[in-house]
């Protein structure tokens, strides 16, 4: 990570590694020999947990001590002493169906009601709606302050996974060693829609996965029979702007560089704002960086394969009742749990993976059931100008269990 360096939980990886080899190999075993060396390997990640677990209570007192401070039990989580001032913005010139289910998954997770940029505007065609998202955003950021901070994300293809307060720490302890002033967004396998010799392309970090995170296929070393799935094996190292998170300081001068190389751009190439904002960050002279391991966003193209569906307190100790376990996306080459799922790229994955989120699994869950209630009775967005929109405004009577007959989508 570009003048990040987060802090490593070995310990985590190491079980999360572990045990979930086991359970692929108790899965996978034919005979007898191979399902007792499943056993054997679980049995090994249970005493690697157990030994974690005497670590972590010589050190309790110290967490006791620090978790006042934690944004996983304050209100308002704090940066520099004060209580972090953060606005979700989704550029959106129009309500569907992936977005209700999108802004559903927020605001059962506790998101805050999302500012929509671009609301109501019309545009020639898709391509542009998508690089017009530049200027809404742009001058939406110079409305703000700049000692604020911004969450802004696509709106047809991304899901919440984890509560709000799981992103925002995981962003706060990723940008720790540099004061919180980074901005930081989801990475790719393959840079695109810039030429491949660009500075967008090739004048940035290498990823911070270890080099034989894929084996020996790993960043293309070795040819696969298939040219397409050669991109599966890279390391996510480059730039996907539709999930970005940090200080509108920040945010505002990438903004203002990307509006300004719009303006002086050929009609014929304004179509990406993907194209604009990587073309920033190749110029490596702002504080951006990309989340390598997928802490805060798992993009999905090329990373299907990547995720694996675990209980979410597998590697904990004790563990909880049965009815309180929850199924959840795990990178399974990082270890890590993603708060976001960003479908970018194929969207048959998102009418698949549906079914098996927690809210679709638990929708008959009393809890569940009244957190639903309130998204349908109270949750919506508000306009730039503070008008607000409720779900009715939205969504109408849509069921997100339940998807309509599929229509375009403009932004």
């Amino acid at each position: 990570m570009s003048g990040v360096v987060r802090k490593p939980n070995a310990m985590r990886r190491l079980v999360i590694i572990v045990a979930a080899a086991a359970l692929l190999l108790f899965i996978s075993a034919k005979d007898k020999t191979v399902r007792e060396s499943a056993t054997v390997l679980a049995a090994s990640a249970r005493e690697k947990i157990s030994s974690t677990i005497v670590a972590a209570d010589e050190n309790l007192s110290t967490m006791k001590a620090s978790v006042s401070q934690s944004v996983l039990v304050n209100e308002s989580p704090m940066v520099n002493g004060k209580p972090l001032d953060l606005e979700f913005l989704i550029p959106l010139t129009s309500s569907h169906f992936n977005f209700c289910r999108s802004l559903y998954t927020a605001l059962i997770n506790d998101y805050p009601k999302p500012t929509l940029i671009n609301w109501g505007k019309v545009f020639a065609d898709a391509p542009q709606a998508r690089v017009r998202k530049i200027n809404g955003i742009d001058e939406y950021l110079h409305r703000m302050r700049p000692d604020q901070y911004a969450l802004i994300m696509d709106g047809f293809d991304v899901w919440y996974q984890l509560p709000y307060h799981d992103l925002v720490s995981h962003f706060l302890e990723l940008t720790e060693p540099t004061d919180y002033d980074y901005v930081v967004f989801g990475a790719d396998k393959k840079c695109w829609p810039n030429e491949i010799n660009s500075p967008a392309c090739v004048n940035i970090p290498e990823s911070t996965l270890p080099g034989s995170s894929y084996g020996p296929w790993t960043d293309g070393r070795q040819p696969v029979m298939n040219p397409r799935e050669r991109f599966n094996y890279n390391r996510p190292r480059w730039l996907n702007s539709g999930n970005m998170i940090g200080p509108v300081s920040i945010l505002r001068e990438i903004y203002d560089r990307a509006n300004y190389s719009i303006s002086h751009a050929p009609p014929e190439e304004v179509y990406s704002d993907q194209m604009y904002i990587a073309e920033v960050y190749g110029q490596q002279d702002l504080n951006m960086t990309v989340d390598y391991k997928s802490e805060l966003f798992q993009t999905m193209t090329f990373s299907h394969a990547d995720v694996i569906f675990l209980e979410d307190d597998l590697f904990t100790y004790p563990r909880k009742a049965p009815s309180d376990r929850r199924l959840l996306a795990f990178n399974k080459v990082s270890g890590a749990l993603p708060p976001v799922l960003h479908f970018n790229g194929p969207k048959k994955a998102m009418d698949t993976w549906w079914p098996q989120m927690w809210w679709s699994r638990e929708r008959d869950n009393p809890d569940v059931i009244e957190k639903s209630r309130q998204v349908y009775e109270s949750g919506g967005a508000f306009t730039i100008d503070g008008e607000f929109l409720s779900w009715n405004d939205l969504c109408g009577n849509a069921d997100v269990h339940s998807p309509p007959p599929w229509k375009p989508e403009t932004a």
